[in-house]
Parts: C-alpha cells; structure tokens; sequence
C-alpha cells in the first residue's frame, strides 16, 4: 500500500507541476521588455544591472523553446552573459566581465540586520576589479574568487528605503549572490568565529573552507570544531567521542552525504574519519531537530560536500605528523564535474612525535604496547603495524535548469597488527583489528517550478568491525583464540517534497524507508593439555523502519520563525509506531534581543552494548545491537529547551537552558564480588538538566569567546545502586572554555583554555583475602569524581603565494596541545588481575586502572592548494 501511495503523489506531481516549452517572437523589443516575458513564461528571475539593458533590443523567433535555447539565442545578439545562481535565479552581466566573479546585493550588517548605507571595500589580494556602492547596494567584480575583501562600513539607513530598492533593483531581490551560487539565509553569521553560523531552522552550520583559526588545531577537522559549540563535550578528549547534551556518541545521527555512519574516527577515536577539504557544509542539531531526522535519539551531524559543479580544475595535497591528503575537483565539460580526494597515515612507515604521544593516549592499560620488562631481566619484543586511510569519489550534475544529481563513495578504514614475543617463557602473541565503514549515495533534486520541488535520495551503507587474538605458550603448552565480528548493512531511501505555500511559508513532507541488518558474533578456544574448552554465540537481526513526516515552516525572520512538524516511525522488530511531534520558535523581541523555544520527541532501535568477551584487548569493547523489545528495549529521548539571544554593539549573548529525558537506557552490570565476570542486561533511565552560555566579543582583528555549560546527568537502573539514581558515568557538572583569536596580515593565532569538572566513578571501600579467594567491597555507584581537568592549546598559521597570479597558495601550521603539560585523568576503574604469590600459588588482587590524558603534543601542517 505504501508503494502505491508513493507512486500516486510521484504522479501527481509531475503531472501537475510539469511545464512544456515556449513559443516566442520579438522584433526589435527592447531587451529589459525581452527579460519580462521570459520570467513570465518560464517562471525564472533575473538579476542585473538596469544600465545593462539600455539601447539593446532583439529580434528573435523560436517555437517549442527550452529555457537554454532562448537564452544562448539571446546571447548571441547582444554582449551579456547568463549564469545560474540557485533553481530560480540567473546573473546577468556584460560579456566582457566574463570569467570574473560578481557579488552584489544589499549589504547587511548581521548583528541588527540594518542596511549599510556607507562602506569602503579594500581588496586584499589586489587584484583587478570594479565596485559600486549606492544607496547600500554594491556590486563587485573580481578577476579572481579567491580574492580576499574587506568591508568596512559607517552608517545604515531606513528599512523603508531598502524595500523601495528591492522592487526597483532586481539584482537586491538575491539576499548575497557569491561565488554564482546564493548564499543561504542565516539568522548569526560569524557564530563563535568566521565559517560557523546560525540558521533560521535552528542549526548551527559550519563551513570548514571559511572557519577561522582553532585553538590547537592547524586543520578544520569537523568533529573536533564542533565542540567548540556549548552543549557539546567529549569527556574522552576525542573528536568521534561527543556527548550532546547528556546523550552518547551512539545516539547521535551522522550523515555524510546522506550515507550513515556507524564509525567516525581515525586513531581510535582522536581524528575525525572525514577530510575536510572536500566539506561544503556541516549542519548540527542540538535540539528542535527537523523532522526529517530520524532514528537516533540525541544530536545530528549532517555533513555535505560539495555540491556545485567545478567551473575549472582545482585540488591541494598537504601533510601532518599523522598522514598525508590530497584532494582534486575536475570539470566534465559545463553540466558535470567530478571530486576526489584521499588520506593515507604514514604511521605503519614512520613514528612522529605527533604519533608517539598519540599512542600513549590511546594504548594505555590495553595489549597495545611498546616491549617492557615484564619480569627481572626478562622483557617482551612487540611489533605494532597501525594505519588508517579514508577516501571520497564524487559526481555532480547539473543535467538540465530544473534537475540535479549527485552521486557519491566513501570509504573509512583503520587496521591494527600488533605481536608480541617473550621468549624466556617461549610465549607469542598476535592481535589483529579491522574497523571499516563505507557506503553509497544517490541524490536527484528536481525544481518543478518557483514554489515546489523535490528530493530523491537512496544510500547504502556498511559497517564492519573485526577482531582476532591469539596467544601461544609452548612452556605451558596452552594455545588459546578469541574473535569478535560486528557487522552492520543498511539500505534505504527518502522522498522530500517542499511546497513554498508564500515568501513566509512553507511545507515540507516526505517518506523514508531503511532496512538495518545486524549482526555480531563471539567465538573462541583454549587449549592445554587437559583438552579444549571453546565457546561461541552469535545473533543476527533485521529492522525495517518506515517514516512518513511533515513540518510547516513560518519565516518572519524579523519578527518570528516556526519550524513545526511530526513524524511517525514503525519499527518492525517489535512491530510498534511511534509518533514524534517537533517544534522550534525563535521570537524577536526588538532589534537586539530575541527568544527561543524548542521541543522534540525521539526514537532509536539501534544502539551500542558494552561487550566483555574481548575485554583482554583493551579496546573498542562496544559492538551494535538492535532493539528487541526485551532485553534491548527501543529507545526514547524528550527534550524541552528555551533561551535567549542577545546582540548590540559587537557583543553577542546566548543562554540556553534544556532538560531532557531517556528512557531504555540497557546496562552491562559487571560484578566484583568474584574473580568472574557475571554479565547481565539492566534496563534504565536517566534524567538531564543543563544550561548553555555563549559570549562572544569581536574587536577589529581580535575575537575572543567564552562558553559555560551547566549538566546534571542521573541515571537510574532498577538493578544497580539498590535502584536510587546517582550521578552519569559522563556527568560533567560545570565545562568552560575561553578562547581567543588573532588575525595579523597573513598570520593567524589562536589560544584556548579549558576546563571542567572531573567525571564520576565507583569506589572500592575495601578488599580482603582470605583461603586464596578475594573479597572487594564497592560504595555507593559513582559517588567519587576523579580530579578537575583543564588545558591550554595554542594554534597558529601563515598563508602565502607561490605565483604573483595567486593560483597557487601555501599554508604553515603549528599546533601545541596541552602546553603546560598537565598530566589529566581522563578515567578510573578497577581490575581483578591475577598474580603467583611467594609460594608459586595463583593469588587475586585488585589493581585501580588510571586512564590518562594527552601531555604536552606538537603538531606540524604544510599545504599546497590551487
């Protein structure tokens, strides 16, 4: 029934909003008159100069016209040039500026949103152009796009003046047109620092082409950038570990391309798995999420690449002391262009310093270590064989005025091959981990016409993790094996439908069908002379979710924005529909000062259990599993969030407050009072109440932000802590970060401190032995907080020319992490460990496990773009 009901509206559709082609004829018609009649007839709009068309006419026939034809025939007869700027809009502008790039609009400054009536423009690169400035509108032509420029302004007008402009300018009816493509709306630009802006649905963007200088980062890895953002934290000092708001890096929805991924990482976590080179746009969610997201419970990460198609051939290649990029973007001809890019670590081949320090912080406590002295004398020989790589292919096409695809790859992978030899007992090790995350991605975006189009997007994607140890002891005559596989195949599809009722409102609707297949096994032997003891489990499962959703959106951006909706899931494991109602408000209350509110409902069948049959490795004990409705129970998360936003005189305010439900919440338990491990499910809930604070102060060159989150995170399981709630494993009651930011010609600097309250573990009050056996007694859960951390990172670049034309460009970067080298603890938790007492008998003791931070880490970059 589905089928048919989506086969029906795609009908529907198309028979409604398909348009046929034109007849036209014109003698000697003026050519602004020639413009008007072809808007009419083809619903389009264009945008130029009124001077443009003075003296010019045509004397055209055409039957059964496309939209392309007319204007290449008009091309033909007088010197202007077309150019696309979105699904609407075409640029018009004299032949000979052609081969530049025009800007032009009304300027606007982002703050108050008054028009700039008074602006000086100084072009940085000092290439050739022109610039006007009228009454607050500007138009700009440069020889170059990537020329810089810099705009200074004075003073600002009536708004009643710039609505007369807008009827009687048709190039101030495009907001901002740049780069030939229209820049989207935003309600902040510049939120924290250049790049990350603040959108009108809520969300917060961040363009890593445009993101200014971090602290401690030399390159705009996304996740990391994201962090900067309150609300967001990784209490694990990672950049794929980010807790949002209370929730787990497992419930949050990330999308690259549309593709899901259920691995983002390099280096066990401390990279992002994404190059940023290639990155057109992130958008993130923290809360009032749209309603076309589904299937995770926390926040949204939805990356983009590039979506235009590349008008000449363009790349850039660098390198760190972790691995080497490259990146290239080739036209294919005037409708298509192809992406590429690649990351390679070098550190199966070299060990930086950069690596050393890395691999302090991520093998600590685990098998994964350099040779040691395991006894007086005696010492074990390691071999350690560790890369990751990733790489991008991508196809855009613009096939026709109305139609868009896009089609995309990718590939993640990390792989480990870690030995180890002692030979005084005759013993060997192997361990060997394989992480990959792929996927495909198809996208077909139509414009029926100025007020309705359409999304069609299908993806596929693949998760497989790998795990094989094995350990010989030719003394003791033991051979033993575990092996852990967790593999993940999701394909699906999604049809959007946007109805732009008028210029403030708006309806979008669509489908979404995904099947999840998921499976994980655990296998195993141990050998000796006694026999063989083996085990094995395995268990496979399939979800199909489908999900209808609509939401209307109001857009007064000066007066009141509404995104509302509600989307509808149906899980077929428990064969349950869950319904989902979303809201986001954002109210002006004058020209400085505005309010917001947001509310969401949400669901997620899939999710990450702790595992501890290959708890021996030390790493990435966590595998995926799909709700049951038993022991994995669907899980759900409320959130409820209001706030302010505060703007005047170059100081800008914001203060969130949020509390958030989940419930579902399943626990591995893992019991001390034996020297086994009793594993069992334990169903939970917890409770979140915070408040996110942002100020932000820019002066000239100078930026500096600070931001403050307040979180309360309880738990509450029926099965630990006699069922009283207590405190989230992850709790970070108080989290600061000052920043600072300096731009000095070509040099850029950057500083940052941190600092946040330690997080919550269990106590052991107390342990005895007695007749060989060990006895641990455990406080009350997560009652004792581990020290405070804090840290200061600094960053800093130089960007430079190889060739007076500036095609190409070089960058220098420097990168200190943790520059006063504080020893942070990150983690605490404790290990019943075996050892041989002084009469040669097996005894147990209880060893506390530290897990600590990175210490003072340097880091180089070099690049080379064109």
């Amino acid at each position: 029934m589905r089928r048919i009901i989506s086969v029906v509206v795609l009908f529907i559709t198309t028979t409604l909003f398909a348009q046929n082609n034109v007849d036209l004829s014109f003698t000697n018609e003026p050519l602004q008159n020639v413009l008007t009649t072809i808007e009419k007839e083809y619903g389009v709009k264009f945008s130029y100069r009124a001077d443009l068309a003075k003296d010019k006419v045509i004397t055209l026939t055409l039957k059964n016209a496309t939209l392309n034809t007319v204007l290449q025939r008009l091309q033909a007869q007088v010197p202007i040039v077309f150019e696309k700027a979105d699904k609407r809009y075409y640029i018009i502008r004299n032949k000979e500026q052609e081969g530049k790039v025009r800007i032009c609009g009304i300027l606007v400054d982002a703050q108050n949103e008054m028009p700039i009536i008074d602006a000086s423009v100084e072009n940085k690169t000092q290439s050739k152009g022109t610039f006007s400035n009228s009454n607050g509108y500007f138009e700009l032509f440069l020889t170059n796009p990537t020329d810089t420029i810099e705009v200074r302004y004075l003073g600002y007008k009536p708004k009643q003046v710039l609505a007369k402009e807008l009827e009687q300018n048709p190039c101030a009816k495009i907001p901002l047109i740049a780069e030939k493509f229209s820049l989207k709306e935003v309600l902040i630009s510049n939120y924290i620092t250049s790049g990350i802006n603040k959108q009108k649905n809520g969300a917060l963007t961040i363009s890593p082409s445009k993101l200014g200088i971090l602290p401690g980062l030399t390159e705009p890895d996304v996740l990391q950038s994201i962090q900067l953002l309150p609300g967001i934290q990784s209490p694990n000092e990672t950049a794929s570990g980010l807790f949002i708001r209370g929730g787990t890096p497992d419930q949050n929805l990330i999308l690259w391309d549309g593709i899901k991924m259920y691995h983002s990482g390099h280096f066990f976590g401390l990279i992002s798995a994404f190059n940023p080179y290639v990155i057109e746009e992130v958008s993130v969610y923290k809360s009032g999420t749209e309603t076309r997201y589904g299937d995770r419970i926390s926040g949204v990460i939805d990356i983009q690449t590039d979506t235009k198609v590349p008008e000449k051939l363009s790349g850039g290649l660098g390198f760190n002391m972790t691995h080497v990029d490259a990146y290239l973007k080739v036209p294919i001809g005037k409708k298509f262009g192809v992406m590429v890019s690649a990351r390679r670590a070098f550190t199966d081949a070299w060990e930086t310093f950069t690596y050393d320090n890395f691999s302090e912080r991520v093998f600590q406590n685990t098998k994964i270590t350099k040779g040691t002295e395991i006894a007086e004398n005696i010492f074990s020989e390691t071999t350690n064989r560790f890369f990751f790589t990733d790489y991008t292919v991508k196809l855009i096409g613009n096939i026709s005025d109305k139609d868009e695809i896009m089609l995309s790859n990718l590939m993640t992978q990390n792989e480990l091959d870690f030995g180890s030899k002692v030979d005084f007992f005759e013993e060997t090790s192997r361990d060997q981990l394989s992480i990959k995350n792929s996927g495909f991605s198809g996208f077909w975006k139509r414009q029926w016409n100025e007020k309705f189009s359409h999304d069609l997007n299908v993806y596929y994607s693949k998760f497989d993790f790998d795990y094989l140890g094995r350990f010989q002891g030719d003394m003791v005559q033991l051979v033993e094996e575990d092996r852990k596989q967790n593999t993940i195949r999701d394909i699906g599809f999604s049809y959007d439908t946007f109805w732009k009722i008028s210029e403030k409102n708006e309806i979008q609707s669509g489908f979404q069908f995904s099947s999840n297949d998921v499976s994980y096994s655990f296998s195993g032997f141990s050998a000796d002379e006694g026999g063989v003891d083996a085990y094995e489990s395995a268990e496979e499962s399939i979800n199909n979710s489908y999900a209808l959703y609509t939401s209307y959106k109001y857009n007064n951006k000066k007066k009141l924005i509404i995104n509302a909706g509600l989307r509808a899931n149906y899980f077929s494991t428990i064969r349950t529909l869950f319904l989902e109602p979303r809201v986001h408000i954002e109210k002006r209350i004058d020209k400085n000062f505005s309010t917001t509110l947001s509310a969401e409902l949400k669901h997620q069948a899939v999710s990450q259990i702790i595992e501890f049959n290959t708890a021996n490795l030390g790493l990435e004990n966590q595998v995926w599993a799909i709700a049951n409705g038993d022991d994995l129970p669907v899980l759900k998360s409320q959130q409820i969030s209001a706030g302010f936003l505060f703007n005047k005189s170059g100081w800008r305010v914001n203060l969130d407050g949020y509390y958030k439900n989940i419930k579902g919440l399943t626990s591995l338990n893992r019991s001390f009072g034996s020297t086994s491990v009793v594993e069992t499910f334990t169903k939970g809930k917890s409770r979140v109440i915070g408040v996110d604070v942002l100020v932000e102060k820019k002066i000239d060159n100078y930026q500096t932000w600070m931001g403050y989150s307040y979180t309360n995170n309880s738990f509450e399981f029926s099965r630990i802590n006699n069922g009283v709630a207590f405190p989230g494993n992850y709790d970070i009651k108080h989290y600061f970060r000052w920043a600072h930011s300096y731009t000095m010609g070509n040099f850029k600097f950057s500083l940052g401190w941190n600092y946040r309250t330690g997080t919550p573990y269990t106590p052991v009050t107390s342990e005895t032995q007695s007749n060989g056996d060990l006895f641990v007694f455990i406080g009350e859960t997560n009652t004792v907080r581990i020290p405070d951390y804090h840290r200061l990172d600094f960053s800093g670049t130089y960007t430079f020319d190889f060739d007076k034309k500036n095609r190409w460009k070089g960058k220098i970067g420097f990168s200190l992490l943790n520059i006063y080298n504080r020893k942070n603890l990150l983690e605490r938790f404790y290990e019943i460990r075996p050892f041989i007492n002084d009469n040669n008998d097996v005894q147990f003791r209880l060893q506390t496990v530290d897990n600590i931070s990175l210490g003072l880490t340097p880091n180089l970059v070099f690049r080379v773009d064109f």
